[in-house]
């Protein structure tokens, strides 16, 4: 422990000054040097200002010279002349403190000597000199420099006893710590440092006084004590001495900064092992708040100093208590490293696996140490870390390959997980994800290891493990989803599937590679992803090396019957018949490809159909013969060829296609249908007679139901009639009245034909026979009557009123009159009575046609009346009186028709303008000429109709 040396200031000062004690302190003016010239004499009256800051020009030897000449003088002033002496011991005392440099010893002796002589002088002849307290400083140097610390030590008494507030009194004290620490007097060493500490942190040796009093209290056992200067010393020497937020590296300060860190930092471990180690640091910096940036210096140095007295896990332990009063300081990661290293070297095997476990979950690159820290800028922690995850996770698995526990394996799992997280570019990170998937397997966590297996397969580089974690990888897969159910456990089997088909194209090399994807298409295609399962079929397909003809087998089957269920019925074709071809002849599965290959050139001709291609369907449909002769959908396609042709309306072709069908097939279900669809091919093709003979056919058929047998009658009835066979068109029409009375429509229809027939063959009684039955028909027809029924039975009403209009018109009104118009008046209510009954359907033109024959049936009984066979023998008067009387009696008649006709040709305005309402017209332009006989007239109803 050395002392620190005096500033060379205060000597050197005084060299520099000497001449200044021959300098005025003020500065003269020209009319003072006019007025009296300046001698040496003058100097004793005038005041001597010293400037030790002024520069002086000459050597020390040179001063001394001048100041002992000074000294000769006999009229010195007194004040000057201890300045002088003063002067001169300073200089003795510096030239004592250059040859004490060169290591002059009897210079040295000689100078200080000299020195001291000049002090003792000058404090004896000048008691009161003002500057006696610095002569005493100096002669206490004097005194040290020559060897006589008791000396110096009673000169710097003197000092703090008579002068304790001079300027230099912090140095003065320090100096009387030195020589009371040389001569091992600590207690009184340490007041002197804490009286010299008083100057504060400007003071000269404010930082040698803190670390001497620490090691004051360190010489006395008052080990505690010594803790807060040696702290401060760090504070002052550690910290940027303007904020102190900053920390200063050791290696950044200078030598003896440096040195004088080290010394301090390395008595503070040696404090805290005499007491309580780590605890003992942790409660001495608990006072000090906040806690300094250099404390991990402290417990470094605590544990290095333990781990060379060999006490490796104290060592440790003060090691770790750092990190755990800090963890996220930057040297928290250090620190911890060196505690496992103490453990390592103890030999604690447990106590490092258990410090790598706490250094992991400390500075994992999750944990807050890593907030805001730049990895590449702790390239150290981070190598660290790598190693202490990689020896965990190593010693778990062993362990667990050792006792078979699934918790161990567990623990293991958990280890690489936290690697790999920390390091997924490591190249090393593909073998340990290998280890992880065998981790998580064996524990049973099959999904997780798939994951794994999958993540090292083809999450790295192509690598020797990457095929091996591939397929084991598929292992896992299964194993997972034999333990799942239900939706769980199929949404499991489509992720296995893209398993199996990423591992057999990314190793095709694999030995089960053709085997893997084989089994993929098979289960993407009983999941029902048909297009993906053709995909992959595919791929089975053009796997190289080239899979056996049983998988090719298999893959074609998929493609031709994925196809089918997605409606490309041309490319099911052409699987099927791959598939066919790398079967045996005598396979039994050659049957049931054979119904399939029929199945999708059936298939082909539908689609067709419905494309609108109708000759290409019906040329698919015949194909089915060619390709499958054998098949059991060969009749449905021949029939349904045959029923395309009838749509098509190609019905030679269609004849001839459901001609063979019956020949073919005579016993097929289907033979009813071919008997109606040549029903219409041959009456389309125009052979009404071979249609009417197919539908007379339909309608004896016994298995046909009423309805179809109802139908086909009215058309065999029409057939005939077209074909020129009237009696079997009546045939038909007369049978079919006779078994189909209801429903009423198609009933009364088949009767209004056969009143026609009758018609045209003359057969009036016969048509009025049908016009009965029609009138009585739709009387009986209740909810069925419709307005067709209505209208022909209003027609066959009409009709059957013209027989008792006919007969009312032949009678002859003759005499005598009385009779002979008591017949016709019955006959008109006959007729009329007919009439209103065509008039009660409210037909139009039924009811205008029966209004118009009413009115006429009045019109005319007015006529007859007039026309009637007079008496005979009237005279002239009497035939007046009887003509009157004819007219009365005919008036009514005549006023009744014109009303009738009046009302018909109102219709006019209610849009009705037949024939029967012109004829109205007419006649009352007859009967009415003055309002109805002019055209205009007409032509005016007419346009308001319009």
């Amino acid at each position: 422990m050395s002392c620190v040396r005096p500033r060379p200031s205060l000597v050197l000062a005084s060299c520099l000054t000497t001449l200044c004690l021959f300098t005025a302190s003020g500065t003269a003016t020209s009319a003072d040097k006019a007025r009296k010239p300046q001698t040496i004499g003058d100097l004793d009256a005038r005041k001597i200002e010293i400037r030790p800051e002024a520069k002086v020009p000459g050597s020390a030897v040179r001063a001394m010279d001048n100041y002992k000449r000074y000294l000769e003088l006999q009229n010195a002033d007194p004040a000057t002349r201890a300045e002088a002496l003063r002067r001169l011991g300073d200089l003795n005392l510096e030239a004592g403190e250059l040859e004490r440099m060169e290591s002059e010893v009897t210079a040295i002796d000689l100078a200080g000597g000299e020195a001291i002589k000049l002090y003792s002088m000058l404090l004896k002849a000048y008691p009161d000199y003002p500057r006696n307290d610095q002569v005493l400083y100096q002669l206490a140097r004097a005194y040290e420099t020559t060897g006589q610390p008791e000396l110096a030590l009673t000169t710097l008494d003197r000092i703090v006893s008579k002068y304790p507030t001079v300027g230099q009194i912090f140095e003065v004290q320090f100096r009387r710590g030195e020589i009371l620490f040389s001569a091992k007097r600590y207690a009184e060493s340490q007041k002197a440092y804490e009286a010299s500490l008083r100057s504060g942190e400007s003071g000269q040796f404010y930082e040698q006084s803190l670390y001497k009093l620490g090691w004051s209290f360190f010489k006395q056992g008052m080990n505690e004590d010594g803790l807060t200067p040696f702290n401060s010393v760090l504070d002052v020497n550690l910290l940027d001495r303007k904020t102190r937020t900053k920390l200063r590296r050791i290696d950044q300060l200078s030598r003896a900064d440096r040195e004088l860190v080290e010394d301090t930092l390395r008595v503070m471990a040696i404090t805290f092992s005499y007491l309580d180690g780590a605890e003992s640091l942790n409660a001495f910096l608990n006072t000090r708040q906040p806690t300094p940036l250099y404390a991990h210096l402290l417990y470094s140095r605590l544990g290095d100093l333990y781990v060379e007295k060999q006490r490796y896990q104290d060592a440790a332990d003060a090691y770790r208590a750092f990190v755990a009063r800090d963890p996220n300081n930057d040297n928290a990661p250090l620190l911890a490293m060196q505690a496992i290293e103490a453990y390592r070297k103890g030999g604690f095997d447990q106590l490092v696996l258990e410090g790598k476990r706490d250094y992991i979950e400390r500075y994992n690159f999750a944990s807050a140490f890593w907030q805001g820290r730049d990895r590449a800028k702790n390239p150290q922690v981070v190598a660290e870390l790598k190693t202490n995850i990689k020896d965990v996770a190593t010693y778990y698995h062993a362990t667990a390959q050792t006792s078979k526990k699934i918790e161990d394996y567990q623990v293991a799992a958990r280890w690489y997980r936290d690697y790999l997280a920390s390091f997924p570019d490591d190249p090393d990170s593909a073998a340990t994800n290998y280890l992880l998937g065998e981790t998580l397997f064996e524990s049973r966590q099959y999904a997780d290891s798939a994951a794994e297996y999958e993540r090292t397969a083809y999450g790295y580089p192509k690598n020797e493990r990457s095929a091996k974690a591939g397929y084991a990888s598929l292992v896992a897969f299964q194993k997972e989803r034999e333990r799942l159910t239900g939706d769980a456990q199929l949404a499991w089997h489509k992720r296995q599937i893209d398993a199996g088909i990423k591992f057999a194209e990314s190793f095709p090399e694999h030995p089960d590679s053709g085997g893997v994807i084989t089994r993929s298409a098979q289960d993407v295609f009983a999941l029902g992803d048909l297009p993906r399962s053709i995909d992959v079929a595919q791929r089975v397909l053009a796997h190289q090396p080239p899979v056996d003809a049983a998988k090719q087998r298999i893959a074609w089957n998929i493609v031709g019957q994925a196809n089918f269920d997605l409606g490309a019925f041309d490319q099911a074709e052409a699987g099927y018949a791959r598939a066919r071809e790398l079967l045996p002849a005598n396979e039994p599965l050659r049957k049931d490809l054979t119904e399939r290959l029929a199945a999708s050139v059936y298939k082909q001709a539908e689609a067709k159909r419905a494309a609108g291609d109708g000759v290409g369907a019906v040329d698919a449909f015949l194909r089915v013969a060619a390709v499958a002769p054998d098949s059991t959908i060969r009749a449905t396609a021949e029939y349904d060829a045959a029923a395309q042709l009838i749509n098509l309306k190609l019905w030679d072709r269609a004849i001839g296609v459901l001609e063979n069908y019956r020949r073919t097939y005579p016993k097929d279900a289907r033979q009813a249908d071919v008997t109606r669809n040549l029903a219409v091919a041959y009456t389309e093709a125009g052979r009404a007679g071979d249609a009417a003979a197919e539908f007379e056919r339909i309608a004896q058929s016994p298995s046909e139901e009423p309805a179809v047998q109802r139908e086909a009658l009215q058309s065999a009835a029409d057939l005939y009639d077209r074909a020129g066979n009237v009696a079997k068109a009546r045939g038909m029409l007369e049978l079919f009245v006779q078994k189909y009375p209801q429903p009423l429509a198609p009933a009364i229809e088949a009767r209004q034909r056969l009143a026609d027939f009758a018609s045209k063959a003359g057969d009036a009684s016969g048509q009025l026979a049908w016009y009965r039955e029609i009138v009585k028909a739709d009387a009986g027809g209740g909810a069925q009557r419709t307005d067709r029924s209505r209208f022909l039975a209003a027609r066959a009403q009409l009709a059957l009123a013209a027989p008792p209009r006919d007969a009312f018109r032949a009678i002859r009104l003759v005499a005598p009159l009385k009779n002979s118009l008591q017949q016709k008046r019955k006959a008109l209510d006959l007729a009329m009575k007919a009439y209103r009954d065509a008039v009660d359907y409210r037909v139009a033109e039924v009811t205008t046609a029966a209004t118009y024959e009413m009115a006429e049936l009045y019109r005319t009984l007015g006529r007859d009346l007039m026309k009637s066979e007079r008496p005979k023998k009237l005279s002239a008067d009497e035939r007046e009186q009887y003509d009157l009387l004819l007219e009365e009696q005919a008036f009514p008649f005549e006023e009744q028709a014109i009303s009738l006709h009046e009302i018909n040709a109102a219709r006019a305005r209610e849009g009705i303008y037949d024939d029967a309402v012109r004829k109205s017209y007419a006649a009352l332009a007859e009967m009415k000429p003055g309002r109805y006989g002019k055209t205009e007239q007409v032509q005016d109803v007419v346009t308001s109709l319009e």
